[in-house]
């Protein structure tokens, strides 16, 4: 099918189903059903099987009818190719559906306070007892951990075994006894993570995603397509997080259109935000800030340019990290210029502050170096795979986990 035919048959249905007085569940449904709501995804699994570059000409004739997009957030863009990948016929079924059209939402559980960057070493520990699994641990950095239906859950099945093999995924139920998340405090005044303990949180063997000891090679395709998720590209542009599935999709789409269903998300707005205070503060002459500034402009064009070589292609590769470690040396030089331009009022906040959402967005912006992998690991993925430069030396590989140490013991 070419690029004509899609757009014609997009279009043709867009302007046939579009029901503004349906609910939202029963428009979610009716995209899933028909293929148009994640069109990327396999035809068996309520897509189209089109490439990546095809979904922004479906995405264009939804909102030229005004229609609300489907689910977003790291469901369908993350959870959703790992279980192409490694979920099975009923685990496809049964999570791909709930993400499109019952509502459920999802959190990343990977990273742990004594693994740091190095998500193999984790210790969380699951057991098995019968058809079901009991998780003990402690995980960090989990957004939205209170309110979301399932956490991605690295855990640790196998102690004997080298730290890359005896590690299993789970799809953890995140509302139950047994998962207590605790909001963390941040500098921006926000408390967007958690620190989440698990006390024998329960997780149905069913809920097991590729098998047990399999969960680095699941853990590599999250990371994978996690890379990719800083492109908008990946993203359908629909309502992330929990939304009301009763309300009339009509009214949910205005919301969104006005901006007071989705808060806006990352960087937007930035930039107009940092050329109004170059000018608030008579800095547009400046040759210094000027060069900051063609720098910025320069780097916002290539990142542009490599998200295109992204959306080209239905597999995530290395544009990913380049396009990850654009975005944190952007949000950092937008910081430093603002910051810069305004002297001693750099240091004020809220209603005394220059720009409050400047200010606010300067105090967030270490978060985009960390996120979605830190600019170290990009690095050092780039270094292997592009470079070819050899792995850092290290016993880990072929020791069992449970001899390395760790914590307190490395100490001396």
């Amino acid at each position: 099918m070419d690029e004509g035919q899609i757009v014609e048959e997009a279009r043709t249905w867009y302007r046939a189903s579009w029901d503004p007085t349906l609910t939202v569940g029963e428009w979610f449904q009716r995209m899933y059903e028909s293929g148009w709501g994640y069109p990327t995804w396999p035809e068996r699994w309520g897509g189209k099987g089109l490439p990546t570059s095809m979904a922004k000409l479906v995405r264009a004739e939804r909102r030229a009818v005004g229609a609300l997009g489907p689910p977003s957030g790291i469901g369908p863009t993350l959870l959703a190719p790992m279980l192409f990948k490694h979920g099975t016929d009923e685990q496809c079924d049964r999570f791909l559906r709930g993400l499109a059209y019952r509502g459920d939402t999802t959190c990343q559980m990977l990273s742990e306070p004594d693994a740091g960057s190095d998500l193999a070493a984790s210790r969380t520990a699951a057991v098995r007892d019968g058809e079901e699994w009991r998780i003990t641990g402690t995980k960090v950095w989990t957004s939205n951990a209170a309110i979301v239906t399932y956490g991605m859950l690295l855990a640790r099945t196998n102690w004997d075994v080298p730290k890359h093999r005896g590690l299993s995924f789970f799809l953890c139920p995140a509302q139950q006894p047994g998962v207590q998340p605790r909001p963390l405090k941040q500098m921006n005044g926000r408390a967007e993570f958690n620190l989440v303990h698990f006390d024998e949180a329960i997780v149905a063997d069913a809920d097991l995603l590729g098998g047990e000891g399999e969960g680095w090679p699941v853990t590599r395709t999250f990371l994978t397509y996690e890379k990719n998720s800083f492109n908008p590209a990946a993203h359908e542009g629909g309502p992330f997080g929990p939304v009301d599935l009763t309300m009339e999709a009509g009214e949910l789409a205005r919301r969104m259109a006005d901006g007071t269903a989705n808060p806006a998300r990352g960087n937007r707005g930035v930039g107009r935000a940092l050329t109004a205070l170059v000018h608030d503060f008579d800095r547009a002459d400046d040759p210094h800030v000027r060069q900051d500034m063609a720098v910025l402009h320069t780097r916002r064009a290539i990142m542009g340019y490599t998200n295109l070589r992204m959306r080209a292609s239905s597999v995530p590769g290395l544009e990913g990290p380049i396009s990850k470690l654009t975005v944190s040396d952007i949000t950092r030089l937008q910081r430093d210029v603002g910051l810069g331009v305004q002297g001693a009022a750099g240091t004020l906040l809220g209603d005394d502050a220059p720009s409050a959402g400047f200010q606010e967005f300067a105090l967030s912006s270490p978060a985009t170096s960390i996120a979605g992998g830190t600019d170290q690991i990009q690095r050092n993925h780039l270094a292997e795979k592009v470079l070819g430069l050899p792995r850092e030396p290290g016993s880990e590989q072929d020791r069992p986990f449970s001899q390395l140490p760790h914590g307190a013991s490395t100490w001396g």
